[in-house]
């Protein structure tokens, strides 16, 4: 579950154009200030929150609903504008203290707007948020516990979604989850009377005899028909020795057991084979690690400089995708199929959007290089999502940002003819959905040569 995405979602249009005249800010500034404001309001609950309800969340929380509680957060709009400011800067004080003007200068270089500007739409975005926090608990039947549960589950997406630097400012890298102590409870001893279960005198019943139980046979199917064989050619072999017949039938009967046994051994060791490349694939694992913002960054090996056959000369690690890539386009005796793909292992997209971060316009470039310099090769481009959210949304953004990917190496000088593009959502993950670090490599886009 993304809660980011799922408070996100309870922004309504309404809330935008109100915000919009309250602020004095244009509604895309507003849209902008909340995709940083949600995950800022979260950080701070994951600075300053508890796992309890007389905590920090347990404060705030009711502070702004009070009886009200099942008012809806909109609500908050029809009050004065004084009104929702102070119940803003008062929670931004409560979350942030000295860092408030930190994440207020972040949420400022977001929007372009300037310090006073971004102060004030934080301030009437804080007390808003809060309230889809609240709606959010009711709709889930969550308690404060369970919350901040949710808020450090979602702490990689959190980082990820906040302004630049804003992760590192907060500290989020050293936050963990605060671990509750539950008392242990007394149990009362209970003293259980005794009871008397008057004895009751049955019939002799005559004693059951369930029969013999046979021991099931041992052995496989190979040795029951392997040992008769064995006997009957030598007791074939004894008898035409004694009576000097003709040897080659002993001779064709031994061939024919040699060859049933050469069968099985090759069906054995090729099932074998396959076990083991089954174990292989299963126990492989991707060398890297999470970064802050939440992407999957891969151990590439040691840089080294290819030249390509037009002369171009690109660096690259001797374990990332270009380099395979390259290898297997080399490679005559490998044929183009529909099951040889290469994963980027630097391409990373906005959490939530198909907005390519700058970071991936090396591994682009490359790829550029390798195509010019590699005319006859075209490629299939596939995206790729974790298993978070719904899978129709998953997939339209799968589709997205493939297609994203194409369009920026055709902005770079690739014919659009060569390359093709399509989502799959969260099919075919490469890794386990259950960790974070699974869900990181799984939302990916990776590469098919379709000709060569």
């Amino acid at each position: 579950m993304n809660l980011i995405e799922l408070l996100k979602s309870q922004v309504s249009d309404h809330v935008i154009s109100s915000l919009s005249q309250k602020a004095g800010v244009t509604e895309d500034q507003v849209k902008t200030g909340f995709s940083a404001g949600i995950p800022a309001v979260l950080a701070g609950i994951m600075k300053n929150g508890t796992g309890t309800d007389s905590g920090f969340l347990g404060n705030i929380v009711p502070g702004l609903t009070g009886a009200h509680a099942e008012s809806k957060p909109e609500d908050l709009l029809s009050g004065s504008d004084d009104s929702l400011l102070d119940k803003g800067k008062s929670l931004l004080g409560g979350l942030f203290g000295h860092d408030t003007g930190t994440v207020t200068n972040a949420l400022s270089n977001s929007t372009g707007l300037s310090a006073e500007k971004s102060s004030g739409l934080l301030a009437m975005i804080a007390p808003l948020v809060i309230g889809f926090i609240t709606k959010t608990m009711t709709s889930k039947g969550w308690n404060f516990s369970e919350l901040s549960g949710k808020i450090f589950e979602s702490k990689s997406e959190i980082a990820a979604a906040l302004p630049s630097g804003l992760s590192d400012s907060l500290g989020l890298a050293s936050l963990s989850l605060p671990h509750v102590d539950i008392p242990k409870a007394e149990i009362p001893k209970v003293d259980i009377p005794k009871v008397e279960v008057p004895k009751v005198d049955l019939p002799n019943a005559p004693p059951l005899n369930y029969g013999a139980v046979e021991k099931p046979k041992s052995g496989g199917s190979f040795l029951r028909w392997l040992i008769p064989l064995l006997i009957i050619i030598i007791g074939a072999w004894w008898i035409m020795s004694r009576s000097g017949c003709n040897k080659s039938t002993v001779g064709n009967a031994t061939d024919s057991l040699s060859s049933k046994v050469d069968s099985m051994g090759s069906k054995i060791d090729s099932a074998g084979s396959a076990m083991k490349a089954g174990a292989a694939a299963m126990g492989s694992t991707v060398a890297g690690k999470l970064n802050e913002a939440g992407d999957f960054v891969r151990d590439l090996g040691a840089k080294t400089t290819k030249k390509l056959p037009d002369g171009t000369e690109i660096s690259i690690g001797e374990n990332s995708v270009e380099s395979r890539l390259i290898a297997f386009i080399e490679d005559k005796s490998k044929p183009v199929d529909k099951t040889t793909w290469f994963t980027f292992d630097r391409l990373y997209f906005e959490t939530g959007k198909s907005t390519l971060k700058p970071e991936s316009q090396e591994q682009l470039k490359n790829m550029v290089a390798i195509l010019k310099a590699y005319p006859d090769v075209n490629l299939k481009l596939g995206g790729y999502t974790d298993n978070t959210g719904d899978a129709a949304i998953n997939k339209k953004i799968s589709n997205e940002r493939a297609n994203a990917a194409m369009q920026e190496l055709i902005k770079l000088g690739v014919d659009a003819k060569r390359l093709e593009a399509e989502g799959y959502g969260a099919e075919h993950p490469i890794a386990s959905n259950d960790t974070a670090d699974g869900k990181a490599q799984n939302r990916r886009i990776d590469i098919r040569v379709t000709k060569k």
